[in-house]
């Protein structure tokens, strides 16, 4: 097995905000089977606040066997399957992750 860094960005003008209840529930069941080790949101940058900004897409670490196999797995997706997610446009490379620390997946 290999672990991959995938960034897929969304669409311009996509909203995902509508999906992102059935996007996030997924996450639990692919961490819990070891294909993801580790997912979250990308921000194009951050507010006069300091705080994240508007979604840009997001990233992932999965373990797969292939690149193909990571791939289908993200075309699995809410996001790839309604057009919020540029899968076309995806980037996935080998990772070789020297360090991971430990968080807890929300309740």
């Amino acid at each position: 097995m290999v672990e991959w860094l995938a960034v897929v960005y969304d669409k311009p003008g996509a909203d995902r905000t509508e999906l992102r209840p059935l996007h996030l529930k997924d996450i639990p069941p692919a961490v819990e089977s070891g294909i993801v080790t580790n997912a979250g949101a990308i921000y194009h940058g951050l507010d006069y606040e300091g705080k994240p900004s508007e979604f840009a897409g997001s990233a992932f670490n999965l373990v797969a066997d292939t690149k193909e196999e990571a791939l289908e797995f993200l075309k699995k997706d809410v996001y790839a399957k309604s057009g919020i997610w540029d899968i076309d446009n995806i980037l996935i490379f080998p990772y070789g992750c020297a360090y991971r620390k430990g968080k807890d997946l929300p309740k």
